[in-house]
């Protein structure tokens, strides 16, 4: 999607009719909180806003990272039913639990089984992925280390292990959405 390219973000980028489009950020405001503002809290904001969530809606969120954490907390806010997050990383998934997610540790349970268990065996409606670059590789699933020989070899830019997951737990007629 960034033609090749890790990342998307630059040092100075040029912005036509920014004196009609962005506002002076206040002194009293840290970076931290600035880049939360615009950055994280608005790309996890969007992933929830563009599944339509409804209150009968199961929400499953891959990857609790910043912007996962933030998607958590839209799909709460927006009224889903019910909110699930998959990391392996104990530190954030007790965030996304504190959130108010259903958490799932893909590195101790299957995703896949745990979901149907969670939705009566239908899959959630609506899926996220606020992974990003997947970084690591499950080997307790064959595909992950696949899509990784593929890109040291220059095969593939990215591991889809996450975006194959979502099309085949999905509902029927669900919503895949992500971080863009």
């Amino acid at each position: 999607m960034t033609g090749g390219y890790p990342g998307g973000q630059a040092e100075y980028i040029r912005v036509p009719f920014a004196d009609a489009t962005h506002i002076k950020v206040p002194e009293s405001l840290t970076d931290e909180q600035v880049l939360f503002l615009g950055d994280i809290f608005p790309t996890g904001w969007q992933a929830a806003v563009q599944c339509d969530i409804q209150a009968t809606d199961t929400v499953a969120i891959w990857g609790c990272g910043p912007v996962g954490q933030m998607a958590i907390r839209s799909a709460v806010l927006l009224g889903a039913k019910q909110v699930v997050a998959i990391d392996h990383l104990p530190e954030r998934l007790e965030m996304a639990e504190a959130g108010g997610a259903l958490v799932i540790n893909f590195a101790e349970q299957s995703v896949v089984e745990r979901l149907r268990e969670l939705t009566d065996g239908k899959g959630p409606e609506k899926c996220i992925d606020a992974v990003g670059t997947e970084s690591h590789v499950n080997l307790s699933q064959p595909d992950t280390i696949i899509d990784r020989a593929k890109q040291i070899m220059m095969l593939e830019n990215d591991r889809p292990h996450v975006l194959r997951e979502m099309i085949y737990v999905c509902r029927p007629a669900g919503t895949i959405s992500g971080r863009l």
